[in-house]
């Protein structure tokens, strides 16, 4: 039995209602549950004996993972979704593999001029900020503000990797079930989010799949494709329980979840 665990005070409701409309199979089921923003308690389950697959924000997904009861359905490892793992597995394929990895707290001891602008995000999937451009004086004067302060999800200690900022004409996002590209849409177009089903060109897929059967980072998950300077490059990677939709076929994602969960407790049962 396949049960979808679905953080329904975060995700849009149209969203729950077709992911929902698609788990109509006898050995599908799903349920709803309230999860408190930035804080580590797990919901109560009720269908426990079940392979669960839970979905929704990125606190839920990292509480999942640390859950010995809902870790079999979080398609993540941490270690894996990093920059510093993208740049050492894709190389120059990855958007900003001029960058370095660096400490919070290292920030002040770049040699840079003042006015000059650097592309800053964590080096992890934890979304302890979002990725910015910033003047090395405004980071300097932010990062000695965040080091006063010591919280744990930003730190001087917290992993970021810094380089210089790119022009993005449009970005994508896949996801992907078994090294295959189930649904894509664009985001953006020339910095204004724009979503779109329809354009979807066949080089940006080759590019993909050519880094899809590079390396496979997770059995489902999510990739963010740029577009700049008449090339591809991939920006980076997320975890599916955690990641929001565009103009993506919602319905066929989670047929496609469903279908490899299947398969793979097959597997497992007669082997």
């Amino acid at each position: 039995m396949i049960n979808w665990i679905l953080q329904k005070n975060i995700t849009k409701s149209e969203i729950l209602e077709r992911i929902k409309s698609v788990l109509n199979g006898e050995d599908e089921i799903w349920e709803e549950v309230i999860v408190i923003p930035f804080s580590n308690e797990i919901p109560e389950i009720k269908n426990k004996n079940s392979f669960k697959i839970i979905y929704g924000s990125t606190t839920f997904m990292l509480n999942a993972f640390n859950s010995e009861e809902l870790k079999e359905g979080v398609f993540f490892e941490p270690t894996k979704f990093q920059m510093k793992n993208y740049v050492e597995k894709w190389k120059d394929k990855v958007l900003n593999s001029d960058g370095q990895l660096l400490k919070f707290g290292q920030i002040s001891n770049l040699e840079s001029e003042q006015e000059k602008k650097w592309f800053i995000r964590p080096n992890n999937d934890g979304k302890a900020f979002s990725g910015k451009v910033e003047t090395y004086k405004e980071l300097s004067n932010w990062c000695n503000e965040v080091c006063k302060m010591d919280i744990p999800e930003l730190n001087k200690n917290t992993e970021i990797w810094i380089s210089k900022p790119k022009e993005i004409i449009k970005e994508w996002r896949l996801f992907i079930v078994d090294n295959q590209i189930v649904s894509a849409s664009r985001y953006m177009n020339h910095g204004e989010l724009d979503e779109s089903e329809n354009d979807i060109p066949k080089e940006m897929i080759v590019f993909a799949k050519e880094r899809i059967s590079e390396y496979r980072i997770e059995d489902v998950y999510v990739m963010d494709i740029a577009e700049i300077e008449n090339q591809y490059k991939l920006i980076e990677c997320n975890c599916f329980n955690g990641t929001g939709f565009y103009k993506h076929n919602v319905e066929k994602i989670i047929q496609s979840v469903n279908e490899f969960i299947k398969q793979k407790l097959k597997k497992e049962t007669c082997g």
